[in-house]
């Protein structure tokens, strides 16, 4: 019987490849991955491929040719292969370059790559990390070889991780002072009172902005437009809310109240509960107990 071979593992002294066709999801799958050491300019091209093709070079150099135009390209840089675009790429003969490459496709690949730096029409960005950062998920590929189904999600789960990486080593270069963010803001919002509420007696702003993963300043105008206060003063209502319902549900020490919702010295919990309500915590509790 001949059996056309579709799906397989190669290695050489220079060259691995792991390429397949069956996949269980048309969101997002690889359709090959492998890593290629050049000792020879050793000219690719030019081809047209299908997917998508995105190389991350390790070390030594080489040239890409897309639409006419010629860069050298080196370690540290990442190139990417679009459908359906005649490309040319090539070692340099003095210093040839290695790479690992993975090619993918789906219905969500184009929206993933734009926010990881490649607007159509790019070809090439900076690998902001270094080469190891990202090689290291297509070695957990390349090590996934089994034709099962349990490998195959092990491999997509893989690739999806490698996007995230990609995406966030873009946006902390490009906006460390961001404009643009992906959620709309009454999103952003939502996150930060659910995070106050869980979290109040050790939030402050910028860990509410660190952990939604937005700037500070942006999140405080925000905040303010769509709640009518900021975050900070929201964070003190809250806190004092919760010292009342302690005061006047329990016993619990004034000290500990003041611990509770996030303040160690008890007597800047006790000037700040006075300043709020006019009155002691120890006297309102006394006012307020039933």
């Amino acid at each position: 019987m001949d059996i056309q071979r579709t799906t397989g593992f190669y290695m050489s002294a220079n060259y691995r490849v792991l390429d397949y066709e069956f996949r269980q999801t048309n969101d997002l799958y690889i359709i090959c991955c492998g890593e290629e050491h050049f000792s020879s300019p050793r000219v690719i091209g030019p081809y047209t491929r299908t997917g998508y093709h995105l190389h991350i070079i390790t070390s030594g150099s080489g040239y890409l040719s897309v639409n006419g135009e010629t860069k050298k390209l080196t370690r540290g840089q990442l190139f990417l292969l679009r459908p359906n675009v005649e490309t040319t790429y090539w070692a340099d003969k003095d210093d040839p370059w290695s790479y690992y490459w993975i090619q993918f496709d789906g219905l969500t690949a184009a929206a993933f790559l734009e926010k990881a730096g490649f607007p159509p029409g790019t070809f090439v960005r900076d690998s902001i990390l270094p080469p190891d950062d990202f090689v290291q998920y297509l070695e957990k590929i390349l090590k996934t070889p089994e034709l099962t189904h349990a490998s195959e999600l092990k491999r997509i789960g893989t690739l999806y991780s490698l996007m995230g990486v990609l995406i966030e080593s873009y946006h902390t270069q490009c906006y460390s002072q961001k404009t643009h963010y992906d959620y709309s803001p009454k999103i952003y919002v939502a996150h930060a009172i659910d995070y106050i509420h869980h979290n109040y007696a050790t939030a402050t702003v910028s860990k509410l902005a660190s952990y939604i993963g937005i700037n500070r300043s942006y999140l405080a105008s925000t905040f303010k437009r769509l709640v009518g206060i900021s975050p900070q003063e929201y964070l003190l209502n809250f806190r004092m809310e919760e010292s009342v319902r302690l005061l006047t549900e329990g016993e619990m020490p004034i000290k500990d109240i003041a611990a509770s919702v996030g303040y160690d010295n008890p007597l800047t919990f006790s000037k700040i509960f006075k300043n709020r309500y006019g009155v002691s915590p120890q006297n309102y509790r006394k006012e307020h107990k039933s």
